[in-house]
């Protein structure tokens, strides 16, 4: 490329992701009019009006976070000390904490309070090459507290430089007005809150949780099919500290993702690899709950 561009970002180690990681060890990257509009290797970069020295660092593409719980209020510091004494997830779930602890949080805080809360927890992602974030609901599970978190999620993308995609998770924990009736939960679900927020333009997918502790393989389906008359594309927690069969329940509906997958059978691998369905590994879930089982790497890489 031989033209003038605006500005040259040179002497660095450029990943284009071409070819798997497509590295350049000396590269540089042309902007012209606020666009790269060449990569290539130094020595032949165009000459430009101003040129910036990145001292052998890094230029990768914006990174996307796929997962993320990060709009919430509130902490869960006191459950540290149960984990370091032994308590698994689920026994800190089912006495009350995990999951439930955040939701009493959440309900209680204000949207402008929430939104407070959550900037800088997504500040910190930018700072570190986010440049796309999905960010769930789940914390709310009812329709005012679910809409709540969906529209500060809108608002993060109206105020900071990054793409927001919102992510429905009514279906993460069974709130406790509805104790004990679970059905009756998903019959609500299914029938007023996903289509109010989905009308109201806060959804961009669905996902759910599809654990013992969470929603059943037939309740998680039944979410999923009105998130199919709906129009919307769905995910799903799955596999993380069982096999519930969610792998292949999300894949038959054609699911962008299955994400955790610690107890992912092989016949969950092949369902998601003739789906299409991208495995999702979160490896900061995997150490900080001490899981003992890892997602099926070697699997999963030769299924593509």
């Amino acid at each position: 490329m031989s033209e003038a561009v605006d500005v040259l970002y040179a002497n660095a180690r450029v990943a284009t992701l071409a070819d798997g990681y497509g590295i350049i060890d000396d590269g540089a990257v042309a902007v012209r009019d606020g666009r790269i509009a060449w990569v290539g290797p130094r020595a032949e970069a165009p000459p430009a009006s101003i040129t910036h020295d990145c001292n052998g660092l890094w230029l990768t593409p914006g990174l996307v976070d796929c997962h993320t719980h990060v709009v919430h209020a509130g902490n869960r510091s006191d459950e540290w000390e149960a984990r370091l004494n032994g308590a698994t997830y689920e026994d800190i779930a089912l006495a009350g904490g995990g999951i439930m602890s955040t939701v009493r949080a959440t309900r209680a805080a204000s949207e402008d309070d929430l939104l407070k809360a959550s900037l800088p927890r997504i500040r910190a992602l930018l700072a570190e090459g986010v440049t796309t974030l999905e960010i769930k609901s789940g914390y709310g599970l009812d329709v005012e507290s679910e809409a709540k978190m969906l529209r500060v999620a809108r608002r993060v993308g109206e105020l900071l430089p990054v793409t927001v995609r919102t992510t429905f998770l009514g279906a993460h924990a069974l709130p406790p007005e509805y104790a004990g009736r679970a059905d009756d939960y998903i019959d609500m679900l299914c029938s007023e809150m996903l289509p109010a927020l989905a009308a109201q333009g806060l959804v961009d997918a669905v996902d759910a949780f599809c654990e013992r502790i969470g929603f059943s393989h037939d309740q998680t389906a039944r979410v999923f099919d009105v998130a199919r008359r709906l129009g919307l594309p769905v995910k799903l927690h799955a596999e993380q500290l069982s096999d519930q069969g969610g792998a292949a329940l999300v894949a038959r509906y054609g699911g962008l993702s299955a994400d955790h997958l610690e107890w992912l059978s092989d016949e969950g691998v092949a369902a998601m690899a003739r789906a299409g369905t991208v495995a999702v590994l979160l490896p900061g879930a995997y150490y900080f709950l001490r899981e003992t089982r890892m997602p099926p790497l070697a699997q999963l890489r030769a299924a593509g």
